[in-house]
């Protein structure tokens, strides 16, 4: 596999099957076993929702009044506040990362035309969602036509 052109650039695997508007049952089958084999079918299935934002914590303000041992406690508070930003912050920044392929996976694995459908829709829980109730009833009711 080649390296992304830019830093921090996700390569979007080939995926083996490309959603026609007819082959729903088939593409579904594939779709989750390559999303699972990436660790992201979560995001499509909304299992994984989006961790709020966090906030930076602000800075201790100290009293005229204060004394050392008082301003040290406001700084360790602070710090592990800092300290758990950061984790947060990682963790939100993470979910933007994946959500981000989740949502390059599925739209590569789709002919365009189709794709222009789920334009506007923010997450690739809600274009999944979208395409399972468009195509998952229509694809049932054609196979039982058809036997």
């Amino acid at each position: 596999m080649a390296s992304p052109g830019r830093p921090g650039a996700v390569l979007v695997p080939r995926y083996p099957v490309i959603f026609n508007g007819t082959n729903w049952g088939d593409f579904v089958f594939h779709m989750e076993v390559h999303m699972d084999g990436q660790l992201l079918w979560g995001y499509l299935t909304g299992e994984w929702i989006c961790p709020p934002r966090p906030l930076l914590p602000t800075p201790p303000t100290y009293p005229l009044d204060a004394d050392d041992d008082a301003k040290n406690d406001l700084l360790e508070a602070f710090e592990a506040e800092m300290e758990s930003y950061q984790s947060d912050l990682g963790v939100y920044e993470t979910w933007l990362r994946e959500e981000k392929s989740a949502k390059a996976i599925l739209l590569a694995s789709m002919e365009v035309d189709l794709s222009l459908s789920l334009r506007g829709l923010a997450t690739s829980h809600l274009m999944w969602d979208h395409l399972r109730r468009s195509y998952e009833i229509r694809n049932e009711a054609m196979y039982l036509l058809c036997y």
